[in-house]
């Protein structure tokens, strides 16, 4: 697979996030559909432009984003500790789904690291 290949994946694997947990929190908490809507629209619009600056071989925005992706990580892997150890006491449906969600947001930004630390993708932002 080429870098090409990768960075493009990992936009897309993204972009299916942000309309994925956009849904579901329209059902899990009731958001307005138009109001949700806007903001999809927005995050898919960013993420997109974020793919294509990687693309255009962007070390700026690849820099940017392992800062991120990184204190993403950390922190969303501290947070989930703790909900964890939360849902340890408590049982609570709410807490479940806030882990299943943090899971998957930690998830995609060690997917991100994974991929922006890739060696071919070094060398093509770098070329």
């Amino acid at each position: 697979m080429t870098a090409r290949e990768k960075i493009q994946g990992l936009t897309n694997s993204w972009l299916g996030y942000m309309v994925f947990t956009t849904a579901l929190s329209v059902f899990r908490e009731g958001r307005s559909i138009i109001g949700s809507a806007i903001g999809l629209v927005i995050s898919l619009l960013i993420t997109w432009f974020i793919g294509n600056r990687l693309l255009a071989r962007s070390s700026v925005t690849r820099f940017f984003l392992l800062v991120i992706s990184t204190l993403a990580t950390i922190f969303g892997g501290i947070a989930m500790a703790k909900m964890g150890w939360a849902f340890l006491h408590d049982f609570s449906l709410q807490l479940l789904a806030m882990l299943f969600f943090g899971g998957m947001s930690v998830a995609m930004h060690v997917k991100s690291l994974k991929v922006l630390t890739d060696d071919s993708v070094k060398a093509y932002i770098n070329s």
